[in-house]
């Protein structure tokens, strides 16, 4: 015992001399050769930011450098700073204000202390962005001009500061000092331009970058002025010597009081070449009907425009010459709308409910006992048909139809595309990367000369096909027995489209059905299903409770309003969680 106290009173000893040992250590290191930086954070009020900071001991002056975010290194994805601070601000305590920024732009702060012969390094905070609510809702450039569209409300838009940057791509021959060369000009806003929402600037240069800032003053152009900016690249110009060579027919530029018929007239298809390509005007209308025949291969499209598509009106449906074989017609960003079921010259088939939309097909042969090779819509918007394309001979030949990033909003009992039951040649039907909505029927291949492939691949469904107590004879695909394989790939499937009292007799669009759906009626197709997915939708039973659905879809357990944004007015953003990524119209995921 006596030696454990012995030992105790040692290591007290010990610890005590340790103790004073190291106080005399600490008396020899000397005051710290800096000051502690202060650690600033950022408050936006306003175009206003205000730099926040613990005051530090002893520190009588803080320095601040504000800095603008210029751009992002490609390689790093790191912010870019201007060299040199665009302010700067001296203060003794926290906080430091920097007052009327510019809008909508991102800044840091570097701040530092001093006192007596001492100073911090620099402190460098997070970004903080001066973000003005625009009411600028868009733009849309070509080669030579932008379209800026924006709501109304709020500040009064007067005119806009045009400021050109650097060519996107520079000609070699240029020096680097020339492309930057910007011009800068005002462009006002009529009272016309401002109740539309809408003004096109035109005579800008090619591959060019561009800012277009806003102002409810057309005399004072600042801080308080300001009412938003948009910035965007215009697009090369077309060369369609490069794409064409000399087979195509520019029709941008005729006479638009006759230029409606163009596409009737005769003289018209008299200079039209084998494989040859249309130019078609934007945002314009063009009367089509059963004349137009086909005997070569021919492909329209729409030049660069700030509107929309061309737009094709049907009084009858298009279809090949008799006993002609031709290679393909292809449809590049046209719209097409029915006469009879657009009401008024509007565009929109929401108030109809007749299931036939009016009885007009876009491609419709009968009889003519001609080939077609190929049939391609790509960019294209359908509104307001009883079909698409429909053939209703055994002769009338279309191989391969192709839909490619398109829109269907009202397609009646027909089909989208139709055999009509007879044997006419028709082998691959492929669907990609569009929305399907409002239709009766998508596909009637209840016949064909030779087995069909269908390919469904990153499509939208909504209310589609139209509902019905009667019989399976209206579902989304209808093969009876015909030889027919379906392959469906990342799509999203709604509900039925309403009809009045269930009995499959006129249509209520936008409005789901309440007593579930007819997806496949087929007793020889073979199914391929994958990565695809429907709302909580039932399905439809007939008297025997026989259901026709597409085996291997995937429940997703949500209702088609908390899948989508807005299915009632057309907008199906996913907004749901469906688990995946990649799943259907890319436009809308």
């Amino acid at each position: 015992m006596k030696l454990k106290k012995y030992l105790v009173m040692m290591l007290l000893a010990g610890a005590v001399s340790y103790t004073f040992t190291a106080c005399s250590d600490d008396e020899t290191l000397g005051d710290a050769p800096r000051m502690f930086r202060p650690v600033a954070t950022l408050t936006v009020e306003q175009n206003n930011i205000v730099v926040d900071w613990e005051n530090i001991k002893g520190a009588t002056n803080y320095d601040l450098e504000l800095y603008k975010v210029i751009g992002t290194d490609e390689t790093t994805g790191e912010s870019i700073y201007e060299e040199t601070p665009c302010e700067t601000g001296t203060c003794t305590e926290s906080p430091y204000t920097f007052s009327n920024l510019d809008w909508d732009e991102r800044y840091i702060v570097r701040i530092s202390c001093s006192g007596g012969d001492k100073s911090s390094e620099q402190y460098e905070t997070t970004e903080a962005s001066v973000t003005y609510l625009t009411k600028l809702t868009g733009i849309r450039s070509i080669d030579n001009a932008v379209r800026i569209t924006w709501d109304q409300g709020g500040s009064v838009i007067k005119v806009f500061k045009v400021e050109e940057g650097e060519k996107v791509t520079e000609d070699p021959a240029t020096t680097p000092d020339e492309t930057a060369v910007g011009d800068v000009r005002l462009v006002e806003v009529s009272d016309e331009d401002y109740a539309a929402g809408t003004i096109d600037i035109v005579g800008l240069n090619s591959e060019t970058a561009y800012t277009f800032t806003a102002y409810s003053d057309a005399d004072v152009q600042d801080n308080s002025t300001y009412a938003g900016k948009q910035s965007i690249e215009t697009t090369a110009p077309e060369d369609f010597d490069a794409m064409f060579g000399d087979n195509y027919l520019d029709i941008r530029n005729y006479d638009e009081e006759h230029a409606v018929d163009t596409l009737k007239s005769d003289e018209f298809w008299a200079q039209v070449r084998e494989g040859m390509t249309i130019i078609l005007r934007g945002d314009f209308e063009y009367k089509i009907s059963s004349d137009i025949q086909f005997d070569k291969s021919v492909n329209f499209m729409t030049g660069a425009t700030l509107g929309g598509n061309a737009r094709f009106i049907s009084s009858g449906g298009m279809q090949c010459a008799k006993g002609a074989t031709v290679g393909s017609v292809t449809f590049n960003n046209v719209d097409f709308y029915s006469d009879k079921a657009i009401p008024g010259g509007g565009y929109e088939v929401k108030d109809t409910n007749n299931k036939g939309f009016g009885g007009r097909q876009v491609f419709n042969e009968n009889g003519t006992g001609s080939t077609l090779g190929s049939l391609l819509f790509q960019g294209c918007h359908f509104e307001g048909y009883r079909a698409v394309v429909r053939l209703q001979a055994d002769n009338d030949n279309v191989q391969n139809v192709t839909f490619d990033n398109c829109t269907f909003n009202g397609i009646g009992d027909q089909g989208v595309v139709t055999t009509n039951n007879k044997k006419a040649d028709m082998q691959n039907v492929t669907l990609k990367n569009s929305t399907v909505m409002n239709i009766v029927m998508f596909a009637d291949f209840r016949a064909s000369a030779n087995p069909m492939q269908v390919n469904v691949e990153n499509c939208t469904f909504c209310y589609a096909p139209m509902e019905t107590n009667a019989n399976a004879n209206t579902p989304l695909f209808r093969f009876g027995s015909n030889d027919v394989t379906l392959t469906v790939t990342s799509s999203l499937f709604g509900p039925s489209m309403a009809s009045k009292e269930s009995k499959g007799g006129d249509i209520i669009t936008y409005t789901a059905g309440t007593v579930g759906s007819i997806f496949l009626n087929a007793s020889k197709a073979t199914v391929n299903v994958s990565k695809s997915f429907k709302t909580d939708f039932g399905w439809w039973a007939d008297d025997k409770g026989t259901t026709y659905p597409i085996d291997g879809l995937q429940e997703l357990g949500m209702s088609e309003t908390e899948l989508w944004q807005s299915p009632s007015t057309g907008d199906f953003k996913v907004i749901g969680n469906i688990g995946e990524s990649g799943i259907g119209d890319p436009r809308w995921q």
